[in-house]
């Protein structure tokens, strides 16, 4: 029976690849994946992975090309644009839901791209000097509630994920806590380790080397669960906060106008790269857990995301830098 079973799976991964079209023959040109972000960090790590073992699938060469620029914008509408012929992609992250809103002209609409697969999850943490008064989430809270905008909280800039995750609980939890925008994790967190700012909420995969060395304290993570390598660190949902849950994500898309079985093959294919053992080791070195949803499963979640990012960019009044 599993045998039969593998079979067929085989067979549907086989048909999906063959109907996707331009991209399973090599001399149409090669696959080319754009990402947002610059060389390095988990964005380009991720597209390079993918990059790397999604060819021989496929049948065809792979080119990653950082396009870094404008929070996002530039790789976003550089794919927005391209033709729906399957040799275009994009690898973007939490921006890709947060822009349209954020900037008065992001340059595409979120209905712009079409969803593929999720590559990479991963939480923000709340993070505080090593010696801050605050030991535990709910003391801060409790403090926060006393004196509304009296506590800043750190995070990597306006409109990132960090920043979205500090005004969801804000919300969540009804307080006020100031915020300080600096220009990426690292300096947030630098300036938190020296004392010169009291709380910080930052990607944990960022966070994790200053808490490991002690030099700041964990006290919150927004996952739903706790995150898998940091399973000492609470979540704010075990603080009365039960549906409180805020993730980044990095994600595989493609321009409008790709097909569903386009978009499923493609998304099958990434599913069966992700499942490798190598791959999923690596992306837990980096602090994340590898995608799981199915095309059709990261459309929804986007379009939910989306709908959540507006919510709190048009209550706040963000504006770019």
């Amino acid at each position: 029976m599993r045998k039969t079973l593998a079979r067929l799976t085989l067979s549907f991964f086989v048909l999906g690849l063959l109907a996707w079209g331009p991209v399973s023959k090599a001399a149409e040109g090669p696959l080319r994946i754009i990402v947002i972000v610059a060389p390095g960090g988990s964005a380009d790590a991720m597209a390079r992975m993918v990059s790397e073992k999604i060819g021989p699938l496929l049948n065809t060469m792979t080119v990653v090309e950082n396009k870094p620029g404008a929070g996002g914008n530039l790789a976003t509408q550089l794919v927005a644009k391209a033709p729906a012929d399957g040799l275009t992609l994009l690898v973007t992250a939490n921006n890709h839901t947060i822009n349209p809103t954020l900037f008065a002209d992001a340059g595409y609409r979120i209905d712009d791209l079409v969803p593929i697969a999720d590559l990479m999850w991963g939480p923000s943490v709340m993070v505080v000097p090593a010696n801050s008064s605050y030991q535990s989430f709910d003391q801060l809270i409790a403090d926060a509630k006393k004196r509304p905008d009296a506590i800043t909280y750190g995070s990597a800039g306006i409109g990132t994920p960090s920043h979205i995750a500090g005004e969801l609980l804000n919300q969540a939890a009804g307080i006020k806590l100031a915020h300080a925008p600096y220009r990426g994790s690292g300096p947030s967190l630098t300036d938190l380790a020296g004392g010169q700012i009291p709380v910080v909420l930052s990607s944990l995969v960022a966070a994790m080397p200053l808490i490991k060395s002690g030099r700041i304290r964990p006290l919150a993570v927004t996952s739903s669960k706790r995150w898998p390598g940091a399973e000492t660190i609470p979540t704010v949902a075990e603080f009365g906060l039960p549906k409180f849950e805020h993730l980044t994500f990095i994600g595989l898309m493609a321009p409008k106008g790709t097909t569903q079985t386009q978009a499923n093959a493609l998304s099958q294919a990434v599913m069966k790269v992700l499942a490798d053992p190598a791959v999923t080791a690596k992306v837990a070195s980096l602090g994340g857990e590898v995608g799981h949803m199915n095309a059709q499963e990261f459309k929804q979640y986007i379009d939910t995301d989306y709908k959540v990012s507006r919510q709190i960019v048009q209550s706040t009044g963000m504006k770019p830098e």
